[in-house]
C-alpha cells in the first residue's frame, strides 16, 4: 500500500482520498491517477497550501482475488466480509482516554480528539490481513478534515453518500465535483470506512454534552463514480479537475476555479429502496439511471424463455432511478436497482452488503 501526500505533514486542512477500496471499481483510482498529475503541478507553483493524502489502490488484497478470470474485490473471498464494513469504532476506542483532558476551547478539543484517535489506533493488534488492512486506512486518515472514499457502482449516475453533520460541506462537494444526487444519512449501518471517520466525532460530542465542546471534526463521505464499464481518460481528468476545485473549496490547494456545478437533490437514504425480480429471467430495461420515475412506473421486464411469461418490475417510490444492476440476468427475488426519494420508507441497517 502506498500513500501519496503533499504539503506539509502538520498543514491544514488535511484531506485524505482513497480510490479501489472495493478493488473491482477503478473509475476512483484512474480519477485519482488524474488528480496526482494536477497535485504534482500545483506543488511546482507553491499552490499546496494545506495537506493531500492520496492512496490511489487502497485495497491490494482484492486487486489479488480473481476467480475464473473475474476480479471479485467487493468482499474478502476468506471470510466474505465486505472490505468496505466493519471499520474500528474510534469513540469505542478511546474510551476515557479524553477524561480530563478536554475543555472548554473546541479548537483545544478537536486537536486532543485527533491525538486519542491516533494513540488508540497504535494499540490495536489486528488479527487478520483485512483487519490490519482497515487499520492502516484509519492510521493514514483518522486526523483529517476531509475524507473522500471513491467507488463507483454497477450502473449509475454521480452520486455520493455522506453524513449529515455539516450539510454546508456535503453542499460544496455535490457542487464542486457534479453530483446528480447526494443520499444523507448519520448511521447507516455496518460502520464503513466513511461513517468510520463521522459517528466518533458525533458519539463523543454526546458523551461530552454540556461539560466540553466537541466539533464535528471531520467530513467525510462516499462518492459513487458512475458505473463499472466508465473507465475512460476523459471522463477521470474531468472528474480530477473537479476534485481540485473541491480541494481549492476547502482550502487545501490555491489557484482552483470556484464550484460551478448546479446543487443536485439531497434525499435521506432511508429513502433510496429497492427493486426485486419477480421471476428468473432476462433484463430489459425501460428506465436508465437519472430517470424520474413515479411508485408503480414499471423500471424493466424480466422474461423467462422457458414458460414464455414477461413480468414488469415495478419501481418501489416515486424519486430519481440512481442505480442499476450490472448483469442482463437475475434470479427470482435478486435485486436489480435502487430509486431515492424524498419520504423515508427504510429504517435500519441501510448499506447493502
Amino acid at each position: 500500500m502506498t500513500c501519496h501526500v503533499w504539503g506539509e505533514r502538520e498543514a491544514r486542512p488535511k484531506v485524505y482520498l482513497h480510490g479501489g477500496l472495493h478493488a473491482d471499481e477503478m473509475p476512483g483510482p484512474l480519477a485519482l491517477w488524474h488528480l496526482m498529475d494536477r497535485l504534482d503541478e500545483a506543488e511546482r507553483q507553491g499552490r499546496i497550501t494545506g495537506q493531500v493524502s492520496v492512496v490511489p489502490l487502497a485495497n491490494p488484497i482484492g486487486l489479488m482475488q480473481w476467480v475464473q478470470n473475474k476480479p471479485q474485490g467487493r468482499q474478502d473471498l476468506e471470510t466474505m466480509r465486505n472490505f468496505n464494513r466493519g471499520y474500528p469504532d474510534l469513540a469505542a476506542l478511546v474510551g476515557d482516554d479524553l477524561d480530563g483532558v478536554l475543555t472548554d476551547d473546541p479548537d483545544h478539543n478537536k486537536a486532543a480528539v485527533r491525538a486519542a484517535f491516533g494513540a488508540a489506533l497504535a494499540r490495536v493488534a489486528p488479527l487478520t490481513e483485512p483487519d490490519e488492512l482497515r487499520l492502516r486506512l484509519m492510521q493514514w486518515s483518522h486526523d483529517a478534515d476531509y475524507v473522500l472514499d471513491l467507488h463507483c457502482d454497477h450502473v449509475a449516475i454521480l452520486h455520493l453518500y455522506a453524513s449529515g453533520l455539516r450539510p454546508a460541506d456535503t453542499e460544496l462537494l455535490c457542487r464542486s465535483i457534479g453530483a446528480e444526487l447526494a443520499l444523507v444519512q448519520d448511521v447507516s449501518g455496518g460502520n464503513a470506512f466513511d461513517e468510520a471517520h463521522t459517528a466518533p466525532w458525533r458519539d463523543l460530542a454526546a458523551r461530552h454534552a454540556g461539560r466540553h465542546p466537541i466539533p464535528a471534526g471531520c467530513f467525510s463521505s462516499t462518492l459513487e463514480y458512475r458505473g463499472q464499464g466508465d473507465v475512460d481518460d476523459a471522463t477521470a481528468a474531468r472528474d480530477a479537475e473537479n476534485l481540485m476545485v473541491f480541494l481549492g473549496a476547502v482550502g487545501a490547494v490555491s489557484g482552483t476555479a470556484a464550484p460551478a456545478h448546479p446543487l443536485p437533490p439531497l434525499y435521506p437514504l432511508g429513502g433510496a429502496v429497492e427493486a426485486f425480480a419477480p421471476q428468473g429471467g432476462i433484463v430489459t430495461w425501460l428506465h436508465c439511471p437519472g430517470d424520474r420515475v413515479a411508485t408503480g412506473d414499471t423500471l424493466a421486464h424480466v422474461s423467462d424463455p422457458t414458460k414464455r411469461q414477461r413480468l414488469p418490475v415495478l419501481s418501489p417510490a416515486t424519486g430519481i432511478l440512481f442505480r442499476r444492476e450490472l448483469w442482463p440476468f437475475v434470479m427470482k427475488g435478486q435485486g436489480m436497482c435502487h430509486v431515492a426519494g424524498e419520504t423515508i420508507l427504510r429504517q435500519g441497517h441501510l448499506l447493502s452488503d
